[in-house]
């Protein structure tokens, strides 16, 4: 299968997933079963992908430690630009803002643009496994309250690091014929877009005049600071690896994840702003992460 004629199943999938979901209790039914099929088999298998045929390799923990030195950065950066925004709206601005959109389409993204997305996949797997617990630390945080995710959500969070582990460890054991990793990964990204043009019809998207230094905040991180000190970090431990540089660079720049209404939900942030952030910054920060791809070099 071309590269164009995956990008041209993804994109069929995410408008069909849109089209034919008409009903906002349609768009319930239908998402309590495709949800918990992305998080128990279908992501997990996509990072399980996404090594198997490559295997683990020094860059990957150089990737974990870039994204760790990234939060500790960016984190206090939004807590203090957002002074003056109410708990709820500031706790949705770091999920919005600090993390991305690690996996759908960055992914979709890079199988169209290098045919694989190893790197990404890693980087990814981290930001999955940090999602919860920055989720945690800003409830406790904003909200002055102790609490804490369930145990199911941390498990979701870190089963892509399962899958990540999983095909390391089996790539000198395991080789998968080229056509059965190009179709399960195809197949699944395309379930996950599908999902993800669902999920677009249960999004209202309205952000009122308290929102908008808010609303504001999060574009800067994600189309600006994300990405410049995302670059800056890869340089610093990438060493030179062009293609590791390039994926990252690209997840930098990519929107706020549609999961994070999962714990916007979880913890009373605001779920109307992290689900209007999420719609209304998807297509220019896909444009701006393949622009920057080429760019970087």
């Amino acid at each position: 299968m071309s590269q164009f004629t995956q990008g041209l199943v993804l994109l069929t999938s995410g408008v069909l997933g849109y089209f034919l979901t008409s009903t906002r209790s349609g768009t319930v039914n239908v998402l309590k079963f495709l949800n918990p099929l992305n998080s128990w088999f279908i992501i997990p298998m996509l990072f399980f992908m996404g090594v198997i045929d490559r295997g683990l390799l020094p860059e990957d923990l150089d990737l974990f430690l870039l994204l760790v030195v990234y939060l500790l950065l960016i984190v206090p950066v939004i807590l203090l630009m957002g002074k003056g925004l109410s708990g709820q709206t500031l706790g949705s601005v770091i999920l919005a803002g600090a993390l991305m959109n690690s996996v759908n389409l960055p992914f979709s993204l890079l199988l169209i643009l290098q045919g694989s997305y190893g790197y990404a996949a890693t980087f990814a797997s981290g930001v999955s496994f940090f999602r919860p617990i920055v989720a945690l630390v800003a409830y406790q945080l904003l909200m002055g309250r102790s609490g804490r995710a369930s145990t199911q959500t941390y498990v979701q969070g870190s089963l892509s690091i399962v899958g990540l582990l999983t095909g390391g460890i089996l790539h000198p054991f395991l080789h998968l014929p080229p056509l059965v990793t190009s179709l399960s990964t195809v197949i699944g990204l395309s379930v996950i877009i599908f999902s993800f043009g669902v999920s677009l019809r249960a999004l209202g998207v309205s952000v009122n005049s308290v929102e908008r230094k808010g609303f504001t905040l999060v574009a800067l991180t994600r189309c600006v600071l994300s990405p410049i000190l995302i670059l800056v970090l890869s340089l610093l431990f990438l060493r030179g690896n062009t293609d590791a540089l390039r994926q990252v660079v690209l997840e930098s720049a990519m929107p706020p994840a549609v999961t994070d209404s999962v714990f916007a939900r979880i913890y009373g942030f605001d779920l109307k702003f992290t689900l209007a952030v999420t719609l209304a910054l998807t297509p220019v920060n896909t444009v701006e992460g393949v622009l920057l791809y080429y760019l970087v070099r």
